[in-house]
């Protein structure tokens, strides 16, 4: 059999001769279309895997929102879930408290499902819920009870305000792109979040936990807690940066026994009565070590505090022990806060400070423009501003700081007594 016979042979036997063409088509054309198919479906998979990856690192997807008629805007200071993850909260606050209704009342709610391209979806979960409105500190949360633990879900939240505080003439209420096809936005004041509790980043509340919502605990570990935390770093700061000041009176105090002209010295003053005798005690915190720092004084402005305010909390209080018993602690700060308002603004009078010399005369005897004298000029100067920039630094101290924790506490009293809720049939639609 010569070559040309046996590779027919082959052919024949592989049905790549042309008797076969058509049949060997479909096997190709098959084989083509599983691996499109295969493709495909891998492709399918992979995206699937990417949406719900996303979804799942990502839980609030509206941080900001305005209402659709008084354009009133807030924030979203996050989404919280308790232990099992059946309960969560979308924690809200309203940039101006005062042009918002304190009553959990006049608010409504309207929940359903979401796809990631803002599609509606049915909700995965049976879901209830509750209004919640923080007193008049402008916070306010919409609280979702759910059969079982949250599923991975973008859930669309439609807020309804049905008391206005505020007139915005027609001209002037601007709603939103994506919202002027739905005429309820601008029928009613309403606004509109998204967000998923199912995801991975949700952070869970131990206040959550409790069988009932407890608006108190709920605002004292959510919002107290971290304001509170701002606060007393920053009055460690204040601490740091008045031993400083202290430190730099004392330098100059110093120089005021070292430096001499001609062998007269400069007598360094009693120190003004607001700083006399002052010093910040204690250690400054390093890494895992916390800060012991504390001003001791005697003087403590009219208007100002000097409580230890590192052994108490604001959520255990400080106006019980601060207030007598059977006073307001309305009437006790608003006394504080009026008394000794022109004493204060007057400052270290430095220029009523007699500068001695150690030869008897004073400073002021001799001129500015003495050259001789200029070293104890630059002393006194020194001195003079060490002193004013520590009484600015204690009176921020004294009368700023120690308000603003006060101020948090009073803040934390007004949710325990005013905060309402609204957990009617009519608070909450979920479609």
């Amino acid at each position: 059999m010569s070559f040309k016979d046996s590779a027919k042979g082959v052919a024949t036997a592989l049905r790549l001769d042309s008797h076969h063409a058509i049949e060997r088509f479909g096997v190709f054309f098959g084989a083509l279309v599983l691996t499109s198919v295969l493709i495909f479906s891998g492709a399918s998979v992979s995206a699937v895997t990417n949406v719900n990856a996303q979804m799942d690192s990502r839980t609030l997807y509206t941080p900001s929102f305005a209402t659709s008629k008084t354009q009133l805007a807030g924030d979203v200071d996050g989404v919280f879930v308790n232990s099992d993850r059946t309960r969560a909260m979308v924690l809200m606050r309203f940039k101006d408290a005062s042009s918002v209704s304190a009553n959990a009342q006049k608010y409504q709610a309207f929940l359903t499902g979401s796809s990631v391209d803002l599609v509606d979806q049915a909700l995965k979960t049976d879901i209830t819920g509750q209004i919640v409105v923080f007193g008049s500190t402008g916070y306010m949360a919409m609280v979702l009870d759910s059969s079982g633990p949250f599923q991975q879900q973008i859930l669309n939240l439609t807020m309804r305000a049905n008391s206005e505080l505020v007139y915005k003439p027609s001209e002037q209420r601007k709603v939103r792109e994506d919202l002027k096809g739905q005429s309820t936005f601008s029928e009613f004041d309403q606004w509109r979040l998204f967000f998923n509790p199912g995801a991975s980043g949700a952070t869970k509340s131990e206040a959550l936990d409790a069988p009932t919502f407890d608006a108190g605990a709920v605002y004292s570990e959510l919002v107290v807690a971290s304001e509170e935390k701002t606060i007393r770093a920053a009055m460690d700061e204040e601490l740091n940066v008045m031993r400083a000041d202290l430190a730099r009176i004392g330098e100059y105090e110093a120089e005021s026994r070292r430096v001499s002209v001609d062998g007269v010295f400069l007598t360094a003053p009693v120190a003004p009565a607001q700083i006399a005798g002052d010093v910040v005690t204690g250690e400054p915190g390093i890494g895992d070590t916390e800060s012991t720092l504390a001003l001791e004084t005697e003087w403590v402005s009219p208007r100002g505090y000097d409580f230890d305010w590192r052994a108490g909390s604001v959520t255990k209080g400080y106006l019980g022990d601060l207030v007598d018993e059977g006073e307001s602690y309305v009437t006790y700060l608003a006394d504080k806060a009026s008394a000794g308002k022109d004493a204060d603004s007057q400052g270290v009078r430095v220029n009523d400070i007699e500068w001695q010399l150690s030869n008897g005369r004073l400073l002021k005897d001799y001129g500015t423009s003495d050259r001789a004298m200029q070293p104890l000029f630059e002393i006194r100067n020194g001195l003079s501003q060490a002193y004013q920039d520590y009484y600015k630094h204690k009176l921020d101290y004294q009368t700023k700081s120690y308000t603003d924790l006060l101020d948090l506490e009073v803040g934390l009293l007004n949710v325990r007594a005013g905060a309402s809720n609204n957990s009617s049939q009519k608070a909450l639609f979920t479609y």
